[in-house]
C-alpha cells in the first residue's frame, strides 16, 4: 500500500515568491503531514524563492540557471522516496488531493497519475468535466493530463532520463516536457491513469501578448514532441503531428468569429508546432530523449535548508542541472 510516508511532493519555482508564499499555505492545509515537500529553486536571481521555503519549514534546492525540466529532474534526484508528486507555484491545493492520487500505485503496473488542473474562476462551476481515464498507446500521452498536477514512480522515471531538458519552460522549445514523461513511461510499460478527484486551482492566467507568448512556446515544444516520436517510430510520430495540429487548428477556426484574440493565440500555438518539428529536426537524440548540443557540466546549488541543515542531497552528483545559461536551445 503506497502511503504518504512514501511520496515527495515537489514545486519548482522561478521568481515568483509570492506565488509560491501561497501555494506552500495550501499544500500545509491540504496535505498529510508525512509527505516530504521540496521546492526547487529554478535558478532565480534572488534568495526570496529559498526564504520562502525556509519560512514554511520545508526543504529547498536550486539549480544556477533556469528551465522547468532542469529543476524537475533536480527535485527528481534530491528524493528518496517511491512517489514523486510535482504540482506548479501558481496552483493551489485542495483537500484530498495527494490520497486522491497516491491510491492508484497501488496497482503495480501504474507509473503516472494526473489530476485536474480547475481554473480558480470556475471553482464551484458545475461545468462538466470530462476526461479519458486510463491510457495505455504511446500516443495517449498526448491527453494524459499535464505538469500542474502528475505523480511517477520515481525509479523507472529517473531509470528513463527524467525530463527531457531540451523541452517545456525556460527553454526555446518550451513545453510538451510532460507529455514527453508520460509518452516515454507507456512505451516503457507502464500504465497512466487520470484522477479527476485530485485537484488543483490554478490562479495565475496570463493574457494578451503573454498568453499568445506562451502558447507560442507550448507549440514549439509539442512539435520537437512529435519530431522525436517521427524518429523512434514513424507511426507514432505521424499521429502526434496530425493530432496536435489539426485540434490546434480547429480551435483557432472556433475562436475566430468572436475571440479573435483567441484566435491568434491559438494560432500561435499551430505555428509553434510547425516551426518545433523543424527545430528539433536539428537535434540528436541519445535514446529518447534530445541532446543539448552546447551542455555544461552539471552543477547544483544547495538551497536554504540544506545549508542550515549541512546535509547532502540524496544524489546530488548526478544531478542534470547546466551551469550557463548559453546555448543553442536557451530561451531568448
Amino acid at each position: 500500500m503506497t502511503l504518504p510516508a512514501d511520496v515527495t511532493l515537489i514545486l519548482c519555482s522561478r521568481e515568483r515568491p509570492d506565488l509560491l508564499r501561497d501555494a506552500l499555505a495550501s499544500v500545509a492545509t491540504a496535505t498529510p503531514g508525512a509527505v516530504d515537500v521540496l521546492v526547487v529553486d529554478s535558478g532565480s536571481t534572488t534568495d526570496a524563492t529559498g526564504r520562502v521555503a525556509g519560512d514554511a519549514g520545508v526543504r529547498c534546492v536550486r539549480t544556477n540557471v533556469s528551465g522547468l525540466s532542469i529543476a524537475r529532474n533536480v527535485g527528481l534526484r534530491a528524493s528518496d522516496r517511491e512517489v514523486v508528486v510535482f504540482t506548479d507555484d501558481d496552483c493551489l491545493a485542495t483537500a484530498g488531493w495527494i490520497d486522491a492520487l497516491v491510491r492508484h500505485f497501488d496497482a503495480p503496473d501504474v507509473g503516472v497519475v494526473t489530476g485536474r488542473m480547475l481554473d480558480h474562476t470556475k471553482v464551484g462551476s458545475d461545468e462538466p468535466y470530462r476526461h479519458k481515464a486510463r491510457f495505455t498507446d504511446v500516443a495517449d500521452g498526448l491527453d494524459a493530463g499535464h505538469g500542474a498536477l502528475m505523480a511517477f514512480r520515481r525509479a523507472p522515471l529517473l531509470e528513463l532520463g527524467g525530463f527531457d531538458e531540451v523541452l517545456g519552460a525556460g527553454r526555446k522549445l518550451a513545453g510538451a516536457e510532460d507529455l514527453d514523461a508520460f509518452c516515454r513511461m507507456i512505451d516503457a510499460g507502464w500504465r497512466v491513469v487520470h484522477e479527476p478527484a485530485s485537484v488543483v486551482h490554478h490562479v495565475y492566467t496570463r493574457v494578451g501578448e503573454n498568453y499568445r507568448h506562451l502558447l507560442h512556446g507550448y507549440g514549439l515544444g509539442m512539435g520537437a514532441l512529435a519530431n522525436k516520436w517521427s524518429r523512434i517510430d514513424n507511426a507514432i510520430g505521424r499521429v502526434m503531428l496530425s493530432v496536435v495540429l489539426s485540434r490546434q487548428l480547429r480551435k483557432a477556426v472556433r475562436a475566430l468569429p468572436r475571440r479573435r484574440a483567441r484566435a491568434r493565440a491559438e494560432l500561435a500555438m499551430a505555428t509553434g508546432i510547425v516551426r518545433g518539428f523543424r527545430l528539433a529536426s536539428r537535434l540528436r537524440l541519445d535514446g529518447k530523449l534530445f541532446t543539448d548540443p552546447q551542455r555544461p557540466e552539471p552543477i547544483l546549488l544547495p538551497g536554504r535548508a540544506e545549508r542550515e541543515a549541512g546535509g547532502d542531497l540524496p544524489g546530488a552528483a548526478s544531478t542534470a542541472v547546466t551551469a550557463s545559461e548559453k546555448g543553442q536551445l536557451d530561451a531568448s
